[in-house]
């Protein structure tokens, strides 16, 4: 696959994200309060290139025998990597 985002992996320092030393994003207006949700949500940016590469390496094709249930599955995955491409 093709992607325009930068490759990953990326990794956390503080509360920075970065793919090897370019700076990709950060969290701001962190409060002690909010601490746990900041740092899972620095865990979950930090993982997205590899989570958008697994789900596009499950989902090759439409699969071509399935009941509404995997059938369901298989859209929200595609829903899903359309977004993370910026086509949604």
């Amino acid at each position: 696959m093709t992607h325009t985002h930068t490759p990953g992996p990326w990794h956390q320092l503080g509360c920075e994200i970065y793919a090897g030393k370019i700076p990709i994003t950060g969290i701001i207006g962190i409060t002690w309060d909010g601490m746990m949700e900041n740092q899972a949500n620095i865990d979950l940016i930090a993982a997205a290139p590899e989570l958008l590469e697994a789900l596009e390496m499950l989902m090759p094709q439409e699969p071509q025998e399935a009941d509404s249930y995997d059938r369901a599955m298989w859209e929200d995955a595609r829903t899903a990597i359309a977004k993370a491409r910026g086509d949604a």
